[in-house]
């Protein structure tokens, strides 16, 4: 699978990944279940007024809502080239890349993990992004051995 990325960049086109929309879509409906529970037991509770749900209404709306405004996004949110990798427009070349490593949540349920990326800069080693597993539609193993594919591929000066 890495191949074909691998083989479109030496053509000098670029890779392209947008966000996962499977994972979007389960993350949202996953807190709409959390919203509803919250509402009922809020709702049930005797001492909690009309203006009280109307808030807790807002807040859950909001809850619900942010991890869908991820699919307004329609361009790639990470882009790697022969010169060295973008994520959300933010471009380091593969010589200040220096080191990626996936960064798995204690409790999976709500996080499908994220990959953590650091440069070095000054020679100090610095975390550059932190790239969650919905914004890339590729599973975060594969973007890590194509990452250090290309690190080993296009990497000048150690």
């Amino acid at each position: 699978m890495s191949e074909n990325f691998v083989d479109k960049m030496e053509n000098g086109e670029k890779a392209q990944f947008k966000v996962n929309h499977t994972l979007v879509i389960s993350s949202s409906l996953l807190w709409i279940a959390v919203g509803i529970l919250l509402y009922v037991v809020f709702d049930h509770i005797k001492a909690v007024n009309g203006t009280e749900k109307l808030i807790l209404l807002i807040f859950i709306g909001f809850i619900v809502l942010r991890p869908l405004f991820r699919l307004l996004n329609l361009s790639p949110t990470l882009e790697l080239s022969t010169e060295g990798i973008a994520y959300r427009g933010d471009f380091q070349a593969w010589d200040h890349v220096a080191e990626v490593k996936i960064s798995t949540p204690k409790f999976k349920l709500f996080s499908q993990g994220k990959m953590l990326v650091y440069t070095k800069i000054k020679d100090k080693r610095e975390m550059t992004w932190d790239i969650v597993a919905a914004d890339v539609n590729l599973p975060l193993p594969d973007l890590e051995m194509l990452l250090l594919e290309c690190m080993d591929r296009y990497k000048t000066e150690e």
